[in-house]
């Protein structure tokens, strides 16, 4: 017995002793800046909640807020494109925040710094970090990266005879900097000079540039026979949306054939429903050559039948707005 009272007392005093070494006072980073992760080091967030998950994914998110804000987050109805094993595409419309995919691996880079629980409510506080000397490193060796690369996709647009291989080449070097401009504006952020590292090619000049190539290629646009109605105005759209010459002459370079036959999946919980294929075909005029297909999966439903097929229609010219000119220039560069 008396062991056992021994080993009782023992144990509250480890206990006591525990507690009475917890920090009670809050540390400084809650309501100012750290001592330890300076701001001219570090960029911080902080996060509350009732659970440490919760505050650590307050922190996160508090710290994230700088790069969404300052990358040009779009508040709209993203597209979201998968693909199975046949090659059809289904597109679902969600409301999100397009965020690009390198600010997305800074973000990944936060770590949780410190955590501390408030004595009288147990809430947590948690703070995160993001080192500025590190995440620029590698912000600055992606951006040379995609400079290296935009270089070699200028010469190889210049060099080449083929159009649609110059073409192919200039949309490679506009995409290159279209993902470069974003890491400099994250780099911007992170720089605590706030500069970065300037291009050395002009974006602007070189969408001005594929633009010119673009509109040397000349297409007619064929509708098949049985398609939705109006199908035909939504290529045509389509093509001029993406920069493409529209011949309705007699000497096109090229011919893109475009169908799309909606089948009625009947009156389902008060909603007509409607399915479909919509496809493309690119065919070389001079030799017949199919040059590629394309297609998507287009579902659509309303309250009543013309309003499902509308809406099936608005589907495929959003498909087509978003996805033509990619698709014809990498069926037509194909050999």
């Amino acid at each position: 017995m008396k062991r056992s009272a021994f080993a009782i007392i023992a144990l509250m005093l480890l206990l006591l002793s525990g507690c009475a070494s917890q920090p009670t006072s809050a540390p400084d980073w809650i309501a100012g800046d750290s001592a330890q992760y300076k701001s001219s080091q570090y960029l911080i967030g902080r996060g509350q909640a009732a659970t440490q998950e919760e505050a650590k994914d307050r922190a996160r998110a508090d710290l994230s807020k700088i790069f969404q804000v300052a990358v040009a987050v779009d508040s709209e109805d993203v597209q979201k494109f998968k693909t199975d094993t046949a090659g059809t595409g289904q597109y679902e419309s969600q409301a999100s925040r397009r965020i690009t995919t390198h600010t997305s691996q800074i973000i990944r880079g936060i770590q949780i710094a410190e955590l501390w629980q408030e004595p009288t409510t147990k809430n947590y506080h948690a703070l995160a970090i993001l080192p500025r000397l590190q995440t620029a490193a590698s912000l600055r060796q992606q951006i040379g990266q995609l400079d290296e690369a935009t270089g070699n996709h200028i010469e190889q647009s210049r060099k080449n005879s083929d159009l649609f291989l110059k073409i192919a080449a200039a949309s490679h070097a506009v995409d290159s900097q279209q993902e470069r401009e974003s890491l400099q504006k994250s780099l911007q952020v992170v720089d605590t000079t706030g500069r970065g590292t300037e291009s050395q090619w002009n974006l602007a000049k070189l969408n001005s540039d594929l633009d010119g190539l673009l509109k040397r290629v000349r297409i007619a646009s064929q509708v098949a026979a049985g398609s939705t109605p109006g199908l035909a105005e939504v290529v045509s759209g389509a093509l001029a949306k993406g920069g493409f010459m529209i011949e309705t002459g007699q000497n096109p370079d090229f011919v893109l054939q475009a169908g799309m036959e909606l089948a009625d999946l009947g009156f389902q919980e008060g909603w007509y429903w409607q399915r479909g294929v919509l496809e493309i075909t690119l065919s070389e005029t001079g030799t017949g050559r199919v040059r590629g297909t394309r297609r998507w999966t287009i579902k659509s439903n309303a309250p009543d039948k013309e309003s499902t097929s509308k809406r099936a229609l608005s589907q495929a010219d959003l498909v087509l707005k978003q996805e033509l000119r990619a698709a014809i220039i990498d069926m037509a560069s194909s050999r």
